[in-house]
């Protein structure tokens, strides 16, 4: 029995590990929008030379939370909000944000159905990365206004567009545990060795034969 007891409060940390694990998720949705219908690119651009937005181009990104929007939801999630990603694949600048959110975060907000879909959105963020540009993207799907853009902006007005309008793209869910229940029988096997669980033989008594 002496060598069991040590185990016990081992057992018991790893069987607490476990059961918070099942609620340290991260719910992310991402979204992969249309490809742009309309751009145009001023020939002046300062940062970027001719700004290329194609109609190959579209809005890409993610929203990382700590908590899943869930069935009927209505509403700005950013209290939940760990991180959001987004591109509309011109210029350097992904557009990228973790708390405290600030002017970066524009708009977030959201509307699910009974199975938790995303059916109803307008998210809008923006960067300063090259000031006095700024950039912004935006992927909105509301009555009256459905619409995916990406902009360079600079104080002299608009260099560069790219956007498409009544044809939104979808969002899907992935739930990313953390940690992983493998990592943590890993762990659990290493702090079991650790514990001298597994203790060598003892030496053999020395019979006093050997030469």
């Amino acid at each position: 029995m002496g060598k069991v007891i040590p185990i016990v409060p081992l057992a018991l940390g790893f069987i607490a590990l476990v059961s918070t694990s099942a609620f340290a998720q991260t719910y992310v949705y991402t979204y992969t929008g249309n490809d742009f219908t309309s751009v145009f690119n001023a020939a002046n651009e300062l940062f970027y030379g001719s700004v290329p937005y194609t109609t190959s181009d579209k809005i890409t990104g993610s929203i990382s939370l700590s908590a899943p929007l869930g069935a009927n939801y209505s509403g700005n999630p950013s209290a939940n909000m760990l991180s959001f990603l987004f591109m509309d694949g011109v210029g350097p600048q992904n557009i990228g944000g973790q708390p405290p959110f600030g002017l970066d975060l524009m708009d977030s907000t959201f509307a699910t159905d009974s199975s938790g879909n995303i059916v109803s959105w307008n998210f809008a963020v923006v960067a300063f990365n090259n000031l006095p540009e700024s950039k912004e993207i935006q992927t909105e799907n509301e009555p009256g206004s459905v619409v995916d853009l990406g902009s360079l902006d600079q104080p002299s007005g608009n260099v560069g567009k790219g956007s498409v309008t009544g044809s939104p793209g979808v969002w899907v869910l992935t739930i990313v545990p953390e940690p992983s229940v493998g990592l943590l029988f890993v762990s659990f096997a290493a702090l079991v060795l650790a514990s001298g669980r597994f203790n060598p033989s003892p030496a053999r008594p020395h019979s006093g034969s050997e030469g």
